[in-house]
């Protein structure tokens, strides 16, 4: 970590990224999903980054630190976005505190892309 945060570009992302995937080695790269996840998930408060890596890490075994991270930012895009978090489909809603938040004003659903009728519409 130490030698690769002084490479040109190089933060402390980057080089968990680097250790995690390229090296094998131990490594939980904290971006925007893995962050407001961890504060959702209730696994932590914080909000600096390398305070929500040392505190998730903590709670893990390190050879776990590269997988979990990555299944968080993939659940931080598909699922549990930051606008509009898809509570209703989401594996981990049964013990996710941000679950049971009620919705606060009204709820929209996208529209239908170009040529798809919505389900129920005047088409069905």
């Amino acid at each position: 970590m130490e030698d690769l945060v002084t490479l040109p570009g190089v933060g402390r992302k980057t080089a968990n990224v680097v250790r995690s995937v390229a090296l094998g080695l131990p490594g939980l790269a904290v971006d925007t999903h893995v962050g407001r996840l961890s504060r959702r998930l209730g696994l932590t408060d914080e909000t600096d980054p390398v305070k929500v890596e040392h505190a998730v890490c903590a709670l893990l075994p390190a050879a776990e630190w590269g997988a979990f991270g990555l299944r968080l930012i993939l659940h931080g895009r598909r699922v549990c976005s930051a606008r509009a978090p898809a509570c209703e489909r989401c594996l981990l809603a049964d013990f996710c505190p941000s679950a049971r938040v009620p919705v606060v004003g009204p709820v929209t659903s996208r529209r239908p892309r170009a040529g798809r009728a919505a389900v129920g519409g005047p088409d069905q």
